[in-house]
């Protein structure tokens, strides 16, 4: 039990522990947020007398320069429902506190807050309003009040900035204000776009510093040395410090001559245990570089944080990397950056690189030094960053900047991607993740950034075997639901990055060929069709060109200049892909020439080569702009055509997630989960009665074909007669794949005979476990679909498939939350009952039902399970013909945004 949860249960109240939360800011540093406890008395009367006499009396509307001890006792003791505090904390101190209490007997509570004159302007009373109004709704509440001083401007812009809808008036000299917290799509929106900003200004602590600290070995080949060296030798245009242990302190100049650090043995850090840093951290520091062994990170840590460091990244190996002793030095280490409101990225980090002009910051010893540009680049495997760099120098790739991850513990991906979707020096972002799990707020990141800019991705799942090919189909569903472009190489990784480093987005799918060899010229056609491009008629356009556009071998570069300008005047074309076969496999610097100055004609045309002669050259032009040249046409062609379906994702505007409601908000939803919980007892979860399940599905519009629960045979051929004929026979106890009598399943019975002989013989096969059963209204056209939604792995993922009996012929596509009505469409096309219901009028009635059943698990948060198998699907409608809902009480846990 934590000290705030034995000091709580003193007072008679459950401390809601799982409240605790790390929280990044709007300037990048972290805070913890966690409920206030009885023990913390002193804290905050520590945290009351730091403030000035107008911030106080700001908060309380009147002088109060001390807390009696009797306020102190009301204030820190609370019961967690009616009246509940939340202070942000860094170190051991409270920066600022928040709190409710409710009006007796109403649904309505008065908020106040209050921060540290020195954490102004941070964000603190907005991320605490948040936290405030997530558990005033788990705990019924639905409306704040506040009263504030007209003049208090910064607490006016918190409420205003909510994306509440707020009502004030003036009320003798105060301003009286009134909201409803239950979230919509302004709120969620609101909230969704503090945690990028808080995101985005973490990453820029660590590309952008103005001071670099390096704490490691200063000997020649030790890795703290080479680290210097490296930045020097980037032409850094801060100021570096380097603490070495047991060393002099130096402050070096740029000019050291230690020899770098052999690549294979940069992980490491040889030699034995140094003693302690040779002096205290400056102030000031903006980013620090540790590389000492892992036993001593924890201290440098901790010594960076208290002098007030801005970032932290990690080189040191021997972490979570290394097995469970590693695993537990890791925690410990996030635990202490984020305890005092430092972000860190790594351990077992190879650095960054930022070409920025105004940084050139090159903090990592991997040689790899590619030219400046508009890709930016994320790897979390150490020895594939260095070998990411070397090739995209080779590839004349240009960086905007570079990250290498490592393991990830803190600062990730999410981060990184929040910062390069606002980057005006990023057109695209290319990243190499290793895949255990695909956390919400990486799904809620890369949405955002795929709205902005290309995101393509090369992952790969390191799981069991029994764990990896859902874990693969989680991949590929963020992929589908998020715009991000997946890739299966390298090669396609840098054929992505190459293409958008020079050319724009491809605005359709139309393209446009032209070379000098009909067999090359038809093999490039075939590889577009096949990346899903449509090769445009170009019949009637000017010179009367047909498209692919073959030259013939005997073709000048004036042949080239002039078919390429006139395919890329056709409205339909939207990229142009050039195939120069020279006769004698000699290249021709003139129709490379030509290609490019018919690129720089049409800049909203993406133009791609395939220079046969000149496999090794990568890119046509050495200025701003440039064409890729691509070994061969499929090369470009898969480059193109999956650039063109993210145009298309983009335009569709389909990543519009669902808002979430706050639990309670659908009554009749809440009614029966309330009702069902109650049968729980001793049980984890429970399975909804027929008739509660009926509830629960029309409360959110899903329609269940018709049923009634009958005691026997007699009953069941009434229910059909009311029904109407044919009826499927359903017991309680059933196999829904095998539709047979033993396995629980009787389907398209026509009369009473038929029923009642069905009834019998089902009755002596199964016994007890026949009851209770129903007759249900038999729907005779339609595909049988299954749509399953479930808890898994910390989050909810929904599988579409072929229902019934041909459930077992086919994998389900699957996806995952939150899934927006586009998110459905694109879930059930790309599946097997989509194949089937080949005509998308036919599944339109489908997606609604999987639209709204992931609503309901969505927004019901005691759903464990939804099987609804079969939906029988057609144009005419889609219903459900049977469906299991299983409940447990939900976590104690509130939906705010938070650190992973």
């Amino acid at each position: 039990m934590s000290t705030e949860a034995g000091e709580a249960a003193e007072t008679g109240s459950a401390y809601p522990s799982s409240w605790i939360a790390d929280v990044a800011l709007r300037d990048g540093h972290t805070v913890r947020v966690r409920p206030i406890a009885p023990g913390d008395t002193a804290a905050l009367e520590a945290f009351h007398n730091r403030q000035s006499a107008e911030s106080i009396y700001f908060r309380f509307l009147s002088p109060r320069p001390a807390l009696s001890a009797k306020e102190l006792r009301y204030f820190t003791e609370i019961d967690y429902r009616d009246r509940m505090a939340f202070v942000a904390v860094l170190g051991d101190a409270i920066v600022a506190v928040a709190r409710y209490e409710r009006y007796k007997g109403t649904d309505t509570a008065e908020v106040a807050f209050f921060v540290d004159d020195d954490h102004h302007g941070r964000g603190l009373a907005t991320v605490l309003l948040e936290y405030l109004a997530a558990a005033a709704s788990h705990r019924g509440i639905k409306r704040f009040t506040a009263s504030t001083l007209p003049n208090n401007r910064k607490m006016l812009n918190v409420f205003a900035r909510a994306g509440f809808e707020v009502q004030t008036r003036l009320e003798d000299g105060v301003v009286a204000i009134s909201f409803g917290i239950e979230p919509t799509r302004e709120s969620t929106a609101a909230v969704d776009s503090r945690e990028r900003q808080a995101e985005a200004a973490t990453v820029g602590q660590l590309l952008s510093p103005r001071s670099v600290l390096v704490a490691g070995s200063s000997a020649p080949g030790g890795l703290g040395r080479a680290l210097v060296e490296a930045i020097h030798a980037g032409g850094y245009r801060g100021e570096v410090t380097m603490l070495a242990p047991g060393d002099a302190p130096d402050r070096p100049s740029g000019h050291d001559t230690a020899p770098a650090v052999p690549a294979g043995d940069r992980s490491e850090h040889p030699g034995p245990v140094p003693a302690p840093l040779s002096r205290q951290v400056p102030e000031g520091i903006d980013l620090a570089l540790i590389a000492v062994p892992a036993t001593a990170v924890q201290e440098v840590v901790e010594r960076c944080a208290a002098a007030g460091v801005g970032a932290i990244i990690v080189h040191s190996a021997g972490f979570s990397e290394s097995g469970e002793q590693g695993a537990r030095l890791e925690d410990a280490l996030v635990e202490v950056a984020r305890r005092n409101g430092v972000r860190m990225l790594g351990p077992a980090s190879l650095g960054l690189v930022n070409t920025d002009p105004d940084v050139r910051l090159h903090a990592t010893v991997a040689s790899g030094r590619p030219p400046a540009g508009r890709v930016s680049m994320l790897a979390e495997s150490g020895t594939l960053a260095a070998a990411l760099l070397e090739e995209a120098e080779r590839r004349r790739l240009g960086i905007s900047t570079f990250i290498a991850g490592g393991n990830d513990a803190d600062v990730g991906a999410a981060d990184m991607l929040s910062y390069w979707a606002e980057d005006e020096r990023t057109d695209a972002t290319l990243l190499y993740m290793r895949s255990s799990g695909i956390p919400t707020r990486l799904v809620r990141a890369a949405r955002a950034a795929s709205l902005r800019k290309p995101v393509a991705l090369l992952g790969q799942v390191f799981l069991r075997a029994a764990d990896a090919s859902e874990t693969r189909r989680r991949v590929e569903a963020l992929t589908r639901q998020t715009g991000v472009i997946s890739v299966g190489t390298l090669e396609q990784l840098f054929d992505i990055g190459r293409l958008l480093a020079d050319q724009p987005v491809p605005q359709g799918s139309g393209v446009a060929l032209v070379g000098n060899s009909e067999g090359a010229v038809g093999m490039a056609a075939d590889a577009c069709r096949g990346a899903g491009l449509e090769v445009v008629d170009l019949d009637g356009t000017a010179g009367g060109l047909r498209n692919p556009v073959n030259l013939s071998y005997r073709a000048e570069p004036e042949d080239f200049a002039e078919a390429l300008g006139a395919v890329a005047s056709a409205d339909a074309v939207h990229s142009v892909l050039a195939v120069h076969t020279p006769p004698r496999m000699v290249g021709s610097a003139e129709v490379a020439s030509a290609v490019l100055e018919a690129s720089r004609a049409h800049p909203e045309v993406t133009f791609a080569a395939t220079m046969l002669a000149s496999a090794e050259v990568p890119r046509i032009g050495d200025g701003d702009h440039g064409v890729p040249v691509f070994a061969f046409p499929e090369h470009a062609a898969l480059a193109i055509g999956r650039l063109a379906a993210y145009r298309t994702w983009r335009e569709s505007g389909r990543i519009e997630p669902a808002v979430v409601s706050a639990v309670g908000l659908n009554e009749a939803a809440d009614a029966v989960v309330g009702a069902a919980l109650e049968r729980c007892g001793a049980e984890d979860c429970v399975r909804l009665s027929l008739p509660e399940q009926e509830q629960l599905l029309a409360a959110f519009e899903v329609r269940m074909a018709e049923r009634e629960v009958v005691p026997d045979a007699a009953a069941a051929v009434g229910a059909a007669e009311r029904l109407g004929w044919p009826v499927a026979i359903k017991a309680a106890s059933r196999d829904r794949r095998t539709r047979s009598a033993a396995g629980g399943v009787a389907v398209d019975l026509n009369d009473a005979v038929d029923l009642a002989a069905t009834w019998e013989r089902m009755e002596g096969l199964l016994g007890e476990s026949m009851h209770p059963a129903a007759v249900q209204r038999y729907i005779e056209r339609g595909v049988d679909a299954a749509v399953r939604i479930k808890r898994s792995g910390g989050g909810m993922i929904v599988e579409v498939g072929l229902g019934g009996p041909a459930a077992n012929l086919d994998e389900p596509q699957l996806g995952i939350l939150p899934l927006s009505l586009a998110d459905a469409q694109s879930l059930v096309a790309s599946s097997a009952v989509g194949r089937a219901l080949s005509d998308p009028l036919d599944r339109v009635e489908l997606v609604g039902v999987v639209h709204r059943l992931a609503q309901l698990a969505e927004q019901v948060e005691e759903i464990t399970l939804i099987d609804a198998d079969p939906v029988v699907a057609s144009v005419e409608g889609a219903w459900v013909a049977d469906v299991s809902i299983e409940v447990a009480p939900a976590e104690d846990s509130l939906t705010v945004r938070k650190l992973d």
